[in-house]
């Protein structure tokens, strides 16, 4: 029986930097295509792997995109951009209440991580909580999902791992966790009582 259940944060339980191509859009007068292009720039990279600050990775979007913005605004856009997805949280309490360990795996930036548990108070829900700042990995190799699985001192036969990129879970299935994907918390909420997890 699975005991042990890891969430993806960004796109199942908050929103991220999707769709924030379309907030700058407005405010930078560029296509929309174009900023998500510009916004997955190898700086991204450094900042998920916490090599640098939110504020180098923001001023590396202006001077090599020529963007006419203040670096101040892109903060406070991009904070106003996070948002809890309708219905995960009730999930993840409703499992925790049925006494199942909870595990966190996120890529994310340290700058806007410390706002989020700040504002949405969410990482007090799970047993254990990995960012990839602190891994100095993402989910593109197994040394991520290796970390988190120490850490909640589990074996991958017991895990599940959710999360919305087919990718990420590709390399967990690869090292023997089972995976859903995350469309919404609906669709999230029908996989888990087909398990009989919920």
């Amino acid at each position: 029986m699975k005991k042990i259940i890891i969430f993806d944060l960004a796109e199942v339980y908050l929103t991220g930097m999707k769709d924030f191509e379309y907030v700058l859009e407005k405010i930078i007068k560029i296509p929309a295509s174009s900023i998500k292009k510009q916004l997955k720039d190898i700086a991204l990279i450094d900042l998920f792997h916490g090599k640098i600050s939110e504020e180098d990775y923001w001023k590396r979007m202006i001077s090599r995109n020529k963007w006419n913005v203040d670096i101040d605004l892109l903060k406070k856009l991009i904070r106003k951009n996070f948002k809890e997805i309708e219905g995960t949280r009730d999930l993840i309490k409703r499992l925790k209440n049925k006494e199942y360990k909870l595990g966190l795996l996120s890529v994310h930036a340290k700058e806007w991580i410390e706002y989020c548990e700040k504002k949405f108070d969410y990482h007090k829900l799970f047993d254990s909580v990995l960012y990839s700042f602190d891994a100095s990995a993402l989910k593109n190799g197994k040394v991520i999902f290796e970390l988190i699985l120490e850490k909640l001192d589990a074996k991958p036969e017991q895990c599940i791992f959710i999360d919305d990129v087919q990718g990420n879970l590709d390399i967990a299935k690869s090292l023997g966790i089972d995976t859903i994907i995350f469309k919404n918390s609906d669709q999230l909420e029908k996989e888990l009582k087909l398990l009989d997890i919920l």
